[in-house]
C-alpha cells in the first residue's frame, strides 16, 4: 500500500490497466479485490474459520460490501503477532474496497490488537466521495459518423456527476468495445484507463484508451482440407453475403449452425486480420469430425400403456453432405414398429430440409387392431429462427379390425389404402427440447386425404398444439399445453386416424385411449374431435434430482364443443433424474373424480419431460 502522506495535494495522471483497474496513488481500486487472509501455511489447513472484524465509521449503505472485503477465512492464528498481521491486511483490504466505491482519500486504521482473543477494530475516516468530471475517449476520431454517434451514446451512459464507481467505470470500457465490434471492428480492444484525480475538487477525468482497429468486410469461408464432409454442405452454412460488415452474432450464428450438424466435435472460428487483394477478411474454421455411427436403446413403462423398449441406429454424414440415414425399432406391449428414414438437410439454402421413411407397424389397443406399411416424404422450409413450414406426402396401407368385426369373428377385417398430403406450420423459441425452461412451441397440422378399399373416405383431419414454459426462479418453471384435433369430411377414416385421449401422451392418471366415445356396449370407438391441456410446475432441487406436480385434463369426442364438456381431470406428481443427457422422468397420476371399474393411479416411466 501506498503511504498516504507521500500523496500531492493537488492532482495527477492515474493510470489504469487494461481490465480499466486503476492501481495508483490515490489508491483507486478495483471493486472485485479481495484478499484471502491466510498466510502460506494457512492455505494448506484442512480447517478453516472466519475471523470476526469490528468496523467503525462506515454508512449503513457500504457495510454489507465492507464485511465481505474484509472477510477472514483462515485458521487460527498462531501468535500475537499473526493476529496483527491480519488486521493489518484486513485494513488494506478496506481501502481497496472503498476506493472501488469512490473514497479514495479514505483511511482506515487498525486499533493495536493487545492479546489474541480480541477482536480486531478497523476505525474508517471515510474523506469526502469522488464523482466524474469528464469522460474522454482516444482512438476514435477517424470513425464515421454513425458509428461514432453509436458511441458516444454509449459513452453518455457514465454520466457526468455521477459517483466515480469502479465497476461502472470498467463496465463502460467493455461496453464501448462491444459497440465496435458489434459496428464491424473486429479487432477493436482497450489499451485501458487513463485517470485524473483531483484532490481538490473530488473529481475524477476519464480517457479511454480505445484501437478499433480496420473495420472488417467479410469475405469467403475457409474450410479444412483434411475433412470428409464436402465443402459445399460447410459453405451453405455461411450467413453472410461478400462484403458484410463483421458482426459478433454473424459468428455466433455461424457456430451454432456447424453444431447443429452434429457432424462435428470441435469447432473454432478464426477471421483473418489481413485482407485479401479484395479488401475482404476470410472467415476460417477449425473443425474436428465426430463419430459418423451412433446405437442407442431405451425403456419405457406405464401401467396404462405396458413396457417398451426401443432400439437406434444412425449413420451420419452418409455421403458427405450431412446426411442422415437411421432404422428405428419399437417393441411395446400395444406398439411395435420398424422405421428406416433418411434425411437430407440445406437442400438448396440453409434450412430447407428433406427427410423420408418407410416402416411396417402393428398395434393392439382397447378400441382396434391395426397391421401396416407405409411410406412418406416431406420437405420443410424455415423463413427465420423460429417458423417453419413443411409439406409432404404419405402412402398408407392398413389392414385393421375394430370392436364390430372382432365381435363377428377374427377372420373379419378392413383393408385401406390412404393418400394424405401433411402440411405444416411451427414456431419454435424453446432451446432444449428434452428439457424445456422457456420459450413457446405452437404447432398447426392439416392433412387432407383419401382412403380406398373397403373403406372409403375423403377426409381433412386438422390438429393443433401449443406449449409454454417460463421460469419462475432459477429452480422453478412453469409449463402449459394445450392440444386439439377434429375431423372435416365423410365418414370411414382408417381407424388410426380418429382422436383418442387417456394415457401417458395426453392425459396421465387414466387408462390408455380410455377418454373416448364408446359405443351402447362400452366399447372404444374413437371421436372426430379432442381437446387436451396440462399445467406442470418443474423444481430442480438439484443438478441430478427434480421434482414435478400436475394437472392434466382432456376428452375425445364426436365435436370439439362435447369435448369440451365431457373434460376428464387428473392430478399427479414426479420425479426427474438428470444423467446428462435429459431427464428421466417417473409419474404417477390419479383422476380428480374417479368412477367405477377406473384404477386409482397410473404409472409412467420415460425419458424426456412429458411435454
Amino acid at each position: 500500500m501506498v503511504n498516504r502522506a507521500e500523496r500531492p495535494a493537488e492532482s495527477r495522471a492515474l493510470p489504469f490497466g487494461r481490465t480499466a483497474v486503476c492501481c495508483l496513488a490515490l489508491s483507486l481500486i478495483p471493486a472485485c479485490a479481495y484478499l484471502p487472509f491466510t498466510g502460506n501455511d494457512e492455505t494448506q489447513a484442512s480447517d478453516t474459520t472466519t475471523i470476526p472484524v469490528t468496523i467503525e465509521g462506515l454508512p449503513r449503505d457500504l457495510e454489507s460490501g465492507a464485511r465481505d472485503a474484509v472477510e477472514i477465512r483462515a485458521g487460527a492464528p498462531t501468535s500475537l503477532l499473526d493476529v496483527r498481521r491480519r488486521a493489518t491486511q484486513a485494513a488494506g483490504a478496506l481501502e481497496e474496497y472503498l476506493a472501488s466505491e469512490g473514497y479514495f482519500t479514505a483511511i482506515v486504521s487498525p486499533d493495536l490488537v493487545e492479546d489474541m482473543d480480541t477482536r480486531p477494530r478497523l476505525d474508517v475516516d471515510l474523506g469526502e466521495r469522488f464523482t466524474i468530471a469528464s469522460v474522454a475517449l482516444s482512438g476514435v476520431d477517424d470513425l464515421p459518423a454513425d458509428v461514432s454517434n453509436q458511441i458516444d451514446a454509449v459513452t453518455d451512459e457514465l454520466g457526468i456527476g455521477t459517483w466515480a464507481v469502479t465497476e461502472d467505470i470498467e463496465t463502460l470500457e467493455k461496453q464501448l468495445v462491444s459497440q465496435l465490434r458489434d459496428s464491424g471492428y473486429a479487432f477493436a480492444e482497450s489499451e485501458g484507463i487513463d485517470a485524473l484525480a483531483s484532490r481538490a475538487d473530488k473529481t475524477l477525468e476519464l480517457t479511454y484508451k480505445l484501437v478499433p482497429g480496420p473495420r472488417v468486410k467479410l469475405g469467403e469461408l475457409v474450410v479444412p482440407d483434411s475433412l470428409k464432409t464436402k465443402d459445399s454442405a460447410i459453405n451453405i452454412l455461411r450467413n453472410w453475403q461478400s462484403g458484410d460488415y463483421y458482426a459478433p452474432e454473424k459468428m455466433e450464428t455461424l457456430r451454432t449452425r456447424v453444431r447443429g450438424t452434429n457432424l462435428f466435435d470441435g469447432i473454432g472460428v478464426n477471421i483473418h486480420k489481413t485482407a485479401d487483394s479484395d479488401g475482404l477478411h476470410p472467415v476460417e474454421l477449425q473443425l474436428s469430425e465426430g463419430k459418423r455411427r451412433s446405437v442407442g436403446a431405451g425403456v419405457s413403462v406405464s401401467t396404462s400403456d405396458g413396457v417398451g423398449t426401443t432400439a437406434s441406429w444412425e449413420r451420419r454424414n452418409l455421403t458427405g453432405i450431412g446426411d442422415t440415414l437411421g432404422v428405428d425399432a419399437q417393441i411395446a406391449t400395444r406398439t411395435s414398429e420398424l422405421t428406416l428414414s433418411y434425411e437430407r438437410p440445406n437442400i438448396g439454402r440453409y434450412g430447407r430440409d428433406f427427410s423420408a421413411e418407410t416402416g411396417v407397424r402393428a398395434e393392439e389397443t382397447d378400441a382396434y387392431d391395426l397391421q401396416g406399411a407405409s411410406v412418406s416424404a416431406s420437405l420443410s422450409q424455415p423463413f427465420n429462427e423460429q417458423f417453419t413450414l413443411s409439406a409432404g406426402t404419405t402412402l398408407d396401407a392398413t389392414r385393421s379390425t375394430d370392436y364390430e368385426l372382432r365381435a363377428q369373428g377374427e377372420d373379419d377385417y378392413v383393408e385401406q389404402v390412404t393418400l394424405s398430403f401433411p402440411l405444416g406450420a411451427t414456431y419454435n423459441t424453446v432451446k432444449a427440447p428434452l428439457d424445456p425452461q422457456a420459450g413457446n412451441r405452437v404447432s398447426l397440422g392439416v392433412e387432407p386425404g383419401i382412403s380406398f378399399g373397403d373403406g372409403e373416405a375423403s377426409y381433412t383431419r386438422i390438429t393443433s398444439s401449443a406449449s409454454t414454459y417460463r421460469k419462475i426462479s432459477d429452480r422453478l418453471v412453469a409449463a402449459v399445453r394445450a392440444e386439439a384435433g377434429t375431423f372435416l369430411g365423410d365418414e370411414g377414416v382408417p381407424v388410426d386416424r380418429k382422436f383418442f385421449a387417456g394415457g401417458g401422451g395426453s392425459v396421465r392418471g387414466f387408462e390408455y385411449q380410455s377418454l373416448s366415445p364408446t359405443d351402447s356396449d362400452g366399447n372404444i370407438i374413437g371421436g372426430d374431435a379432442m381437446f387436451a391441456a396440462s399445467l406442470e410446475l418443474r423444481w430442480r432441487k438439484s443438478e441430478r434430482w427434480g421434482y414435478v406436480a400436475f394437472v392434466d385434463s382432456g376428452y375425445a369426442a364426436d365435436s370439439i364443443d362435447e369435448a369440451f364438456g365431457e373434460m376428464r381431470t387428473s392430478f399427479g406428481l414426479g420425479v426427474r433424474f438428470y444423467p446428462g443427457f435429459g431427464p428421466v422422468r417417473f409419474d404417477i397420476a390419479t383422476p380428480l373424480d374417479r368412477r367405477d371399474g377406473e384404477d386409482p393411479l397410473q404409472i409412467y416411466v420415460s425419458i424426456g419431460q412429458s411435454f
